[in-house]
């Protein structure tokens, strides 16, 4: 067993030594893994069950553990913040929920080793009232179809969500809209809420599957997954798999379903259909091989003087090397780029 995977599992309490000492050179390579799928705070907690005997060198125990304290107080902070938040939406009349990051980390054990990233509010409304409700006081600026960003902290980036997630393919991607707004999680009376496991069930997969096409997706993702499953109830497993495949996504939940499997020791019990080995293997390669979000792949990294031609070629050559695997999603990306940039030109939001 890979020594990474291995204290992912130590960490997660499925395992609870490496069979062998590692060298200071595999503790390098693993304390950068670690920081390249933004896993440090999380995989700390393996270091410390492991035998005294196991422990990294001190210069890289003191490093990560360093890094894990200020991962808890970015976590704090955010919790703070979304305090606040809670406050704007009530002043604006506006209704919201968490997505993704600190909502999620709400599943962990331990929720402060969750490395947090951005603060995802999907506000309830059309994109016009959202829009204005916020630009009355803040500066609102980078809007796409889905999302935009708002200026209101300056230690924490805020996207505020018109729509969760986002297919290439039009008529899926309605689908998808209809799905997730009848499964809206807004309740009347209160003004901001947290996702139940049935709908992040339904949009964690969609924002992976979009993610794993576009650019990449990390291990970090499929941890948020993996506890998205331990809290679906058992009754929700079959008709979350069926939704799944109506949006197109069966063959990528069946993958997911391996790596959950192999990665994070996921128990039969929990999986939302029967693995795909041969869909899950180039799966977990690609995490392993490209890091969170694709960090490492040179396909998503642009040129200097690259032009925006070359930048749609080089961004639809790594799309399109899925082609054969999601072919409904990906023959549609060229256009969804496209019209992107057209409806955003036209809306003067360019």
């Amino acid at each position: 067993m890979h020594p990474f995977r291995k204290l992912l599992l130590v960490s997660m309490g499925r395992e609870s030594s490496f069979e062998k000492d590692l060298t200071h050179v595999e503790w390098a390579k693993m304390y950068n893994m670690a920081k390249i799928q933004t896993l440090l705070g999380v995989l700390n907690d393996g270091i410390h069950r492991l035998p005294e005997h196991q422990l990294p060198p001190d210069h890289v125990l003191d490093k990560w553990d360093h890094l894990t304290v200020r991962i808890a107080e970015m976590h704090r902070n955010h919790e703070r913040r979304i305090a606040e938040l809670e406050g704007i939406l009530k002043e604006r009349g506006l209704q919201g929920c968490i997505l993704k990051g600190t909502g999620l980390s709400h599943l962990y054990p331990n929720p402060e080793r969750r490395m947090s990233g951005d603060i995802d509010l999907w506000i309830k409304g059309p994109r016009s009232n959202t829009i204005r409700a916020f630009a009355s006081k803040y500066k609102v600026h980078d809007i796409i179809y889905q999302e935009c960003k708002v200026d209101i902290f300056d230690d924490v980036t805020v996207e505020v969500h018109f729509h969760p997630a986002k297919l290439n393919n039009p008529f899926l991607n309605a689908r998808l809209q209809r799905c997730l707004e009848q499964n809206a999680p807004f309740r009347d009376g209160e003004t901001l809420v947290y996702p139940d496991a049935r709908f992040n069930a339904v949009f964690c997969m969609a924002h992976m599957f979009r993610h794993y096409i576009v650019g990449g997706i990390g291990l970090r993702q499929m941890m948020d997954y993996y506890y998205v499953l331990r809290a679906l109830p058992a009754a929700e497993r079959g008709p979350v798999y069926q939704t799944l495949k109506r949006l197109g996504m069966g063959r990528f939940a069946a993958a997911v379903m391996v790596c959950m499997q192999h990665e994070f020791g996921l128990e039969d019990e929990y999986l939302l259909c029967p693995p795909d080995r041969e869909m899950g293997k180039k799966l977990v390669n690609d995490i392993i091989k490209m890091g969170n979000f694709g960090v490492l792949d040179p396909r998503n990294i642009s040129h200097k003087g690259e032009s925006k031609l070359s930048r749609f070629r080089r961004k639809n050559k790594r799309v399109f090397s899925n082609l054969k695997y999601y072919p409904r999603e990906i023959l549609w990306s060229p256009f969804a780029r496209l019209s992107q940039h057209v409806w955003r030109r036209i809306m003067g939001y360019l």
